[in-house]
Formats: C-alpha cells, structure tokens, sequence
C-alpha cells in the first residue's frame, strides 16, 4: 500500500514538474514556485525540481535552501554548487551553515542539515528593495539553469530566426528559377511545335507527291485543244483558247500579290522567331502580326472570280488560309496560357492548312507552266 502511494505521489510530482517548468520559461514564476513547491513536498528526492523552484525564488535564504536540498540528493550536481558559490560570492550569506526554515521545509530530504530560527538573518533580507532582489533572482535563475541542449536549441530566438534566412534564400532562389524555367519550357515548346509542322509538311509534300505521280500515270493522254471542243468550229477554237489563257494569266497576276506578300510576311515571322533567346512576347506578338497578313491577303483573294478550271483551287487555297489563322489563334492562345493542348491544336490545324495550301499552289503552278508554253496561232504560220 506505501509503495502504491509513493509511486502515485511520483507520477503527480512528474506532472507538476512540467506544468511548473513550462510556468518558468513563460515568465510566471509565483506559479512556478507554488508549482514547485508541491513537487518537492510529493518527491522531496526530485533534485530536478529543487534545482527549478531555487531559480524562481527571490530570498537568498530560500534559494540557498533549495540549492542545499539538490547537494544533499546529488553532492556532485554542478549547477546547484555555482549557484551556492555565487551567493557566497556576493556576501548574500552569512556563513556556510545557516539554514532556513521555509515553507516547503518539511519536504526536505533528511540528510539536511536542521534549520535554524527565521529571525537571524530575515532582517538583512527585508533591507534590500523589491528591484534589487528581482535582479539578483534573474542573474542567479541565469547563472544555474542549465537547460539541455535539445530545449535550449529548440527555445533559443537564433535558431528560429536562423530557419527563417534558410526560408527566405529558398523562396528567392525559387524565385530566380521560376523565369529560367518558364523561358526554356517556351523555348522548348516553340522547338518542338516547329519541328512537328516541318515534319508533316515534309509527310504531307512527299504523299501529295506520290498522289500526283500516281494520277498521272493513270490519266489518258491529253489531245490538243481542238480535239476537247468538238462541236467549236476549227476557226473559231484558238480564239477562244486565247480568250481563256488570257482570262487564267488575269486570275493569277492578281492572285500573285497576295501570294508575294504572305511569303514576305511568313518569312520575318520566321526570322524573328528563330533567333536564339527571344521571348514569347517577341512571338506572340509575330504569330499577332502574321495573322494579320493572311487575313488581309484571305479578304483579297476572296474578291478575285476565279476561272471555271481554277474554282476548284481558289476554293481550296482560301479553305487553307482559313486553317492558318484558326492555327494562329491557338498558337496566341498558348503564348497566354502556356497549355500543351493549344500548342498541339495549332501544330494539327498548320499541318492541315499546309496540305490544302500546297494542293492549290500545285494546281496554280501546273496551269502558270502550262500557260507559259506558246503556241503560234494556224493563221500566223508563215
């Protein structure tokens, strides 16, 4: 039954140890003396909690008493003999055997030595003013705690504040790094969506080719003018033969200046995007400046009236144009937001586009050499 109650008595006087503690470090230090107090009147064997109680004490006979009590637990612990050493140092007693009889007196460990009457050296106590004695407290709680590392590391204001330089470089650093990061993510983006449309360009043109080839091969040999208008009087055929050269070689001049100008405006679109280290400012606001081209040129060709052998053709190229700028909107979409999915829509659409433009400008080609061989008239033959 003792042993249950001693063991019962040691757990509450844990527990006050830390609650007293914790009031110490936190600056209330008459809790922490009543805190205190009642663990060494539970375990009057806690040589930590004489230790504590001694720092928040303010007479130099109670703190002197405490000190005494961790000696006569622990003769070697150091901090309680440079605390003794001190008071001694400053005459705060009057020789080495006086004693006190405190509050908590009964609680002291029996190998203590008896305690005289309070009245010898109260006296000299009282003399000295409330500031002294807090200032004396303090430098003595200073000169005796001795915390362990880990708490003195853990509650010292250097290490917090040494943890908040480490934070601080770190969010700088990232902050250095995020701009890097996102130049070389649209460097590698605008390389990568180059690549692909040169690559289904470079598909596009050798299947086109393949499919010309093949249509030749298959197609009847072509007679002469006279033979494809049956019912026109052989008087009348190269007159209108010529009328309808002359109306294809009108089509395509006019067709010829738009065409010049989007292969000037596609170009410096090139150039200026193919300079190592531009931004993608400097390529939005190309892509911005191309679209405009091809839009003016598309409301251009779209007034031409094409003949009735290049309707299929005119058709054809404006269907391509209109592929360009959608591709171009993704492409000014993808400067803005920087997705994947807008870089991939406007590589499929320009891949698209380029198909339907180089059908058309095969056809325009065919018929400008086909226009370009000159026949003489029957009637000019001499």
């Amino acid at each position: 039954m003792i042993k249950s109650e001693i063991k019962a008595n040691e757990r509450e006087a844990a527990q006050l140890f830390v609650r007293g503690v914790a009031a110490a470090r936190g600056g209330q230090r008459r809790l922490a003396a009543v805190l205190l107090s009642r663990v060494v009147q539970l375990d009057p064997q806690h040589e930590m909690g004489w230790l504590w109680l001694s720092g928040v004490l303010d007479d130099p006979k109670e703190i002197a008493f405490c000190l005494r009590s961790v000696l006569a637990i622990n003769p070697h612990n150091e901090p309680a003999q440079r605390g003794l050493a001190w008071l001694k140092s400053r005459q705060l007693l009057h020789d080495d055997n006086t004693a006190i009889t405190a509050p908590f007196a009964r609680a002291a460990p029996a190998a203590l030595p008896a305690a005289p009457s309070e009245s010898s050296t109260d006296d000299e106590a009282q003399e000295a003013p409330g500031s002294w004695r807090a200032r004396m407290a303090g430098a003595f709680r200073r000169l005796i705690s001795t915390p362990t590392p880990s708490s003195d590391h853990a509650d010292s204001w250097w290490v917090g504040w040494r943890h908040s330089r480490q934070e601080m470089g770190r969010a700088r650093a990232l902050l250095w790094i995020m701009p890097v990061l996102l130049l070389l993510l649209t460097l590698a983006l605008n390389y990568a969506l180059r690549a692909a449309v040169e690559r289904n360009e470079a598909l596009i043109a050798a299947e086109l080719a393949q499919r010309v080839n093949a249509a030749e091969a298959q197609a009847p040999p072509v007679n002469d003018v006279n033979a494809a208008l049956p019912d026109v009087p052989a008087i009348l055929a190269p007159e209108l033969a010529a009328e309808r050269e002359a109306a294809l070689l009108a089509y395509l001049s006019r067709l010829e200046e738009p065409r010049a100008r989007l292969r000037g405006a596609i170009e410096s679109y090139r150039n200026a995007t193919s300079r190592p280290g531009g931004s993608s400012i400097v390529h939005a606001t190309s892509a911005q400046r191309l679209r405009n081209e091809i839009e003016q040129a598309y409301a251009v060709i779209a007034a031409l009236e094409p003949p009735e052998t290049l309707a299929e053709a005119h058709a054809l190229y404006l269907e391509g144009l209109e592929l360009e700028l959608t591709a171009l909107d993704h492409m000014l979409a993808f400067y803005s937001g920087f997705r994947a999915e807008d870089a991939n829509r406007a590589a499929l659409t320009m891949a698209e586009a380029a198909r339907r433009l180089d059908q058309a400008r095969q056809v325009f080609d065919r018929q400008r050499e086909e226009l370009s061989v000159e026949e003489p008239l029957p009637h000019a033959i001499r």
